[in-house]
């Protein structure tokens, strides 16, 4: 089983925590066919907040991947408005970098 560790997670919704599960479990999946010898993943979620926004209660979402395998560190990072998409474009180029 792959070491998880998530940072920033705690101002999630439990919705939001379900989301998370379900793509996580997605993408972990494909990434693990693609690499078989992960020693580490780290998610960091940060939300900036906007005072322009503060009537919608807008959060820009920044998440950054961390891929630890034995002689190389795999990262990527998205940002978005909305958490499922931001976390489905970070797997995607975490991916892309895995391809490489």
């Amino acid at each position: 089983m792959v070491n998880l560790q998530t940072i920033g997670f705690d101002v999630l919704t439990e919705q939001e925590k379900n989301d998370f599960k379900k793509i996580y479990e997605e993408y972990s999946n494909r990434i693990s066919q693609k690499i078989k010898n992960i020693e580490q993943i780290k998610i960091h979620l940060k939300e900036h907040n906007y005072k322009e926004e503060i009537k919608d209660k807008k959060k820009k979402i920044v998440i950054k991947i961390f891929i630890k395998i034995p002689g190389r560190d795999i990262e990527a990072e998205a940002f978005d408005w909305d958490f499922k998409r931001v976390l489905h474009k970070a797997f995607k180029r975490i991916e892309q970098r895995i391809g490489k």
